[in-house]
């Protein structure tokens, strides 16, 4: 399957006014180059709806974005992360993916709220509302997104 069309299409129903284009190519890159977050994922569509929805609601799919009084860089708000990412976009998905990876094989319940809190997330009422707020995001993008 080509992710790219599909990868459009859910970044501009996320960001309908921003020009997605880099973001969206290098969530493709990305995610092709990397193992798929979920067993069953062959197709990498689930994996690559729940980068999008981390980066839509990290950075509103901002490239540049930096949070966190400066402490998180990138699209997918890389806490601690290089500044380089800001300018390494394929680098910023990669590392998102990565812990992701960590996130989602360290609390199965709540598979996003170790990559939004840190080792104490699976146990945050904060972090696990994140995770249930991302999942059911990129649970509803596969579901509705259909490419042009």
């Amino acid at each position: 399957m080509n992710l790219l069309p599909w990868i459009l299409a859910a970044c501009a129903l996320l960001a309908p006014k921003a020009d997605t284009t880099v973001i969206a190519r290098a969530i493709d890159e990305a995610v092709r180059g990397e193992a798929p977050l979920f067993q069953g994922d062959e197709d990498r569509l689930k994996t690559a709806a729940l980068v999008v929805a981390v980066a839509a609601r990290e950075s509103n799919l901002k490239l540049d974005a930096v949070g966190d009084h400066g402490r998180s860089v990138c699209a997918m708000q890389i806490h601690g992360g290089d500044k380089k990412l800001l300018e390494d976009h394929v680098g910023c998905i990669r590392e998102g993916i990565r812990r992701l990876r960590i996130s989602v094989s360290t609390c199965k319940d709540y598979p996003v709220a170790v990559y939004a809190e840190g080792p104490s997330g699976c146990t945050s009422s904060r972090a696990q509302a994140i995770s249930r707020d991302r999942m059911a995001l990129a649970r509803r993008l596969v579901a509705d997104v259909k490419p042009r």
